[in-house]
This record gives structure tokens, sequence and C-alpha cells, in this order.
């Protein structure tokens, strides 16, 4: 039993860890995206950012389901369904800490939307996380 509780234990971090460089791919995708739609366009740092988060959507759930929870024996539909929704709770949260963060912040946070982005992000990552485990890739293997 002492032996279960530390596989599952290793699990959960190896989990976590997965999920975090998972989660630094999708950030790097949606920080390229942000920054080239800032770059480019006169589109401002939140409708910029409303098209640069669908794109690390999908670039995570398929890393997740391939590789962080390794869970394709689930069918795409229900568990992208399951995992959007999740993102979804985590992006309410993620999107208000950013637009906190760029409106309350110190002028530099607006200048460099990017700062706002990664804090948005790092706290938004528990929850898309325990969202993930428990619910979008749980059940028996």
């Amino acid at each position: 039993m002492a032996f279960r509780g530390r596989r599952e234990r290793g699990g959960l971090a190896r989990s976590f860890i997965k999920f975090a460089i998972t989660g630094a791919a999708g950030f790097t995708a949606d920080a390229a995206m942000l920054s080239a739609l800032l770059a480019s366009t006169d589109l401002g740092p939140f409708f910029s950012r409303a098209l640069s988060f669908p794109a690390a959507l999908c670039i995570t759930w398929y890393l997740n389901r391939v590789w962080t929870f390794e869970r394709t024996d689930q069918a795409r539909l229900a568990q992208s369904m399951r995992y959007v929704a999740v993102q979804l709770v985590g992006a309410i949260f993620n999107l208000f800490v950013y637009a906190l963060c760029i409106t309350l912040g110190p002028p530099v946070v607006e200048r460099f939307p990017l700062i706002a982005l990664a804090i948005a992000s790092g706290l938004a990552m528990a929850l898309n996380f325990l969202g993930s485990r428990r619910w979008v890739f749980a059940g028996a293997r």
C-alpha cells in the first residue's frame, strides 16, 4: 500500500510536469501569435488575445491527449468538449487576470502585454490541471 501511494504521487508529479511542458508549448504558440498580431495589426491587446488563445487550446488538447495523460482511448469529440469546458473556465479566469494586469497594473504591463499574459497563464495553470486530470482525462484505462 505504501508503494502504491508513492507511485501515485510520482504519477501526479510526472503528469504535472508534462502538463507544465505542454502548457509551455501552448504559451509559446499563444505568445508568438499575440506578438505577431500586435506587431502587424491594430487589433489591440484584447482582440489579439481572443484570436491567439484558441490556437494554444488546440495545441495543448492534442499534447495532453497523446502525451501528458495518454488518453487516446477516449472518444475524441467527447474528450475535446470536456477539455474546452475546463479550458473556458480557466480562460475566463485567465482573461480576467490579464485584463486586471493591463488596466490596473503599472504602465509597463500595458506597454508589454506579454507580462500580463505570463501572469494570467501561470495563475490559471493549476485550475486547468485539476480539471483536466479529474474530469477531462479521468477514468479507468
